[in-house]
């Protein structure tokens, strides 16, 4: 998100602590729509640069090795947290209206108790700022939907320009040992291994899923 201007930010948190909650929706908007900008941007630069190589398909081994091995892997790790954030979405959206339903429970048991209210109150309130800032998971779903249908168009178009280069796109072969090893070398630090090839290393830690993210520019 290197495109939003820290400006917006803090709009967006100074009519978040006054309680504006209709600006805060539409700078919410906003931000959103920029980042999902910058994000589609940079994939449609990639394709245009993978493209301007095609004269050069026979020569350029490691091309052919990213289009059959790295671009499933993005897209697997695209799913990844498209699943987990909703999963987590839901998991946090129950917890919040199954705590709304002890405290309804516990407000009429204190009924005459005004002092327990308002804190109940209060409670309320914030429960049901929780679950309200849980549409970003619609949001952000929705820029890994547009995401992950661009990588899979870019991958099945090289994998048609392959074929037509007169490459057997089958015969393209796994990386060997010492291109494996240089390959993992280079994924260190943006995040687990979360494909299906691989039953290790699952993200469980909130830096393993800062890592994640970071690598996917969200």
């Amino acid at each position: 998100m290197k495109n939003i201007p820290i400006e917006a930010v803090e709009e967006l948190l100074s009519a978040l602590k006054s309680g504006d909650e209709q600006t805060a929706r539409i700078l919410f908007d906003e931000l959103t729509q920029l980042n999902q900008s910058d994000v589609v941007h940079q994939v449609e630069e990639i394709a245009i640069n993978l493209h301007n190589t095609l004269d050069s398909f026979d020569e350029d081994a490691e091309l052919l090795m990213a289009t059959k091995h790295d671009l499933p892997d993005v897209s697997e790790r695209l799913h990844y947290v498209m699943q987990t954030t909703e999963e987590a979405s839901n998991k946090t959206l129950g917890a919040a209206e199954n705590t709304l339903a002890i405290l309804d429970n516990l407000a009429e048991k204190l009924a005459h108790d005004s002092q327990a209210q308002a804190l109940l109150e209060q409670a309320q309130n914030q429960l049901t700022e929780i679950m309200m800032s849980q549409s970003f998971q619609d949001l952000t779903g929705q820029v890994l939907n547009r995401v992950m249908m661009l990588v899979g168009s870019l991958e099945q178009s090289l994998m048609d320009l392959i074929e037509k280069s007169g490459i057997d796109y089958a015969k393209i072969p796994a990386r060997s040992q010492t291109d494996a090893d240089k390959k993992s070398a280079e994924m260190q630090g943006i995040g687990p291994n979360v494909t299906q090839a691989s039953q290790k290393d699952i993200a469980s830690s909130q830096d393993e899923v800062d890592d994640l993210l970071g690598d996917l520019g969200i």
